[in-house]
């Protein structure tokens, strides 16, 4: 039997996701925080950071277990700079959460398999069990926008 499937071919997947609507966003997978502020480091605008995917194995003995995949989105961009005010913040804010929406609608879709009539291969039999999303002010160097986790078993 086969272990971590579910957490490889998740993996895959968000090597390649894009995010509808926004062409202008590369999705930046990452493994920590310090490699994600180098990375950012280098970039301007919204952009959207990945955390490479975590797995859980659990079940009540070694012939019986499931496996569930966790990670990370960050919708992000420089809200703290001098021209900061509260209207421009609002905006900004407004705006990343539309991204993180548009990311979450496009992983719905591809597990659902709505827009090709037929799940992602990549997520096929996995389902959402949780999304979490936290708003987040002057992290990696100085972005602020959103945090989402989401879960899937």
């Amino acid at each position: 039997m086969k272990r971590l499937v579910k957490l490889a071919k998740v993996t895959d997947y968000l090597m390649t996701f894009r995010v509808p609507g926004y062409p202008h966003i590369n999705p930046i997978l990452t493994v920590n925080q310090e490699n994600a502020a180098s990375q950012l480091l280098r970039t301007s605008g919204e952009q959207l950071l990945i955390a490479m995917p975590e797995g859980r194995l659990y079940g009540k003995d070694s012939d019986s277990f499931d496996e569930s995949v966790s990670f990370a989105v960050f919708s992000l961009s420089k809200v703290n700079g001098p021209a900061r005010t509260p209207e421009t913040a609002e905006t900004a804010y407004t705006n990343l959460l539309h991204i993180l929406d548009e990311c979450l609608n496009k992983i719905i879709e591809d597990l659902l398999g709505t827009a090709t009539n037929s799940p992602c291969p990549l997520l096929a039999g996995l389902d959402i069990t949780t999304v979490d999303v936290i708003p987040e002010y002057s992290i990696f160097a100085g972005w602020s926008g959103y945090y989402m986790e989401i879960v899937l078993e």
